[in-house]
């Protein structure tokens, strides 16, 4: 058994379909109106969003976030600045965690995202 697939709750499909295409180069494979968009990356993984009842904006938990895991720091580095120079309000700050050069923005609805690579890559 594989895990392939994720869904997100979000207030704006839209809004949401616009930053994951825009910055994590996610591709919208489907979209219903304003109620749902699939995407898809390198690996097959898919990736939804979803306000099929036109929700108010979700509360996740305190500790949910996404995360993307890229092969090199340089990878990190140019996202986190591509974010910052859009305005994306970041949740923590590029720096070093452990094995790891490490971010975390707010996406659609605050939903952190983060971004990370091994250090030494």
């Amino acid at each position: 058994m594989r895990l392939n697939h994720l869904d997100l709750q979000v207030s704006d499909v839209d809004a949401a379909r616009e930053f994951f295409e825009r910055f994590f180069g996610l591709r919208c494979r489907y979209q219903r109106q304003k109620q749902i968009a699939f995407f898809e990356d390198e690996t097959g993984f898919e990736f939804g969003v979803s306000n099929l009842f036109n929700s108010p904006p979700p509360s996740y938990p305190p500790d949910f976030h996404v995360g993307f895991v890229l092969e090199r720091t340089s990878d990190v580095r140019e996202i986190y600045d591509r974010l910052k120079k859009s305005g994306v309000a970041m949740k923590v700050d590029l720096g070093v965690q452990g094995p790891a050069l490490v971010f975390q923005c707010l996406g659609p609805d605050a939903i952190p995202v983060e971004v990370r690579a091994p250090k030494d890559s």
